[in-house]
């Protein structure tokens, strides 16, 4: 191989070895017909356990220990009233989303909120909005988002989950690293 070869395998090499990054998750909640509610996202997050359900409004999330942690809930409507909780530990008590008192001894409520700052249970049409500083520790996190409430009544979510989406470095990480495969193969193919 020659020196102007071994240059760019180099380059291609230090190129190829930087982590490959996507999106975080968007997870994205519709009620009635089919219109969209809201939207969640963790801005700071290892991961979500989404389970199996159709239809979710607990969700586990891990951040690191001293970690800045931001969650919003935006709603589309203006009539939309998003209140919203975090737990440290698992909580338990799924069977009332307006019960934010922990079930277990070894769950922590974080923090809550409501689109209103400063009112923790009114301000539709708001974003809900939180953030904590995690000194809880490195376990799992629980997001709680409870029932919609309007001005003609009360109901339960639906959310769904969407696909985390490649940043355009990601892609072009792979198309880096598909052309470098070809032109490996073809330069076999010459030597044959």
């Amino acid at each position: 191989m020659s020196t102007r070869s071994n240059l760019v395998a180099a380059a291609a090499a230090v190129l190829l070895s930087a982590g490959a990054q996507a999106a975080a998750p968007v997870i994205s909640g519709t009620f009635g017909s089919g219109v969209t509610a809201g939207t969640v996202s963790a801005e700071s997050y290892d991961h979500f356990s989404y389970g199996g359900a159709e239809n979710w409004t607990f969700w586990t999330f891990t951040a690191d220990f001293f970690s800045d942690v931001s969650i919003t809930v935006t709603p589309t409507g203006g009539d939309f009233d998003p209140i919203i909780a975090v737990w440290y530990g698992i909580e338990t008590d799924t069977a009332n989303y307006f019960d934010f008192n922990s079930s277990s001894v070894g769950t922590v409520f974080v923090a809550g909120a409501d689109g209103t700052p400063g009112n923790m249970f009114a301000g539709p049409g708001e974003a809900a909005s939180l953030s904590f500083l995690n000194i809880y520790g490195n376990g799992p996190f629980v997001l709680a988002i409870a029932d919609w409430k309007d001005n003609t009544g009360v109901g339960q979510l639906g959310y769904t989950i969407t696909a985390s989406v490649p940043e355009p470095a990601t892609w072009a990480q792979l198309a880096l690293g598909l052309g470098l495969l070809g032109g490996l193969a073809r330069s076999r193919a010459k030597r044959a």
